[in-house]
């Protein structure tokens, strides 16, 4: 299980749920312009694989966490994630 402290969370303003999060996903997916290449599903986890121009991202939710975050593939995309998650919390605040 992870922690909402333990990454930069994207969904600061709004509690998402295990059945809110593929609707929260796909607006924020939308509103970035990114790719959608796969999405897993667990007991209590939704991972999706995403590209943004060439970085490839995972957007990871935990049930228990009850939040929503990016994961870089490589080293390289970390500034990619970085980005993405700081110009959503200003364009979602």
């Amino acid at each position: 299980m992870h922690s909402c402290t333990q990454h930069q969370v994207l969904n600061n303003s709004q509690a998402l749920t295990f059945d809110s999060f593929p609707a929260w996903a796909e607006q924020f997916i939308r509103q970035l312009g990114l790719v959608l290449y796969e999405r897993e599903q667990g007991a209590d986890y939704q991972r999706w694989l995403i590209d943004f121009e060439g970085s490839r991202l995972l957007l990871c939710f935990e049930h228990y966490a009850g939040c929503a975050w990016l994961v870089p593939f490589s080293e390289q995309d970390r500034e990619t994630a970085l980005w993405l998650t700081q110009y959503w919390q200003q364009i979602s605040a």
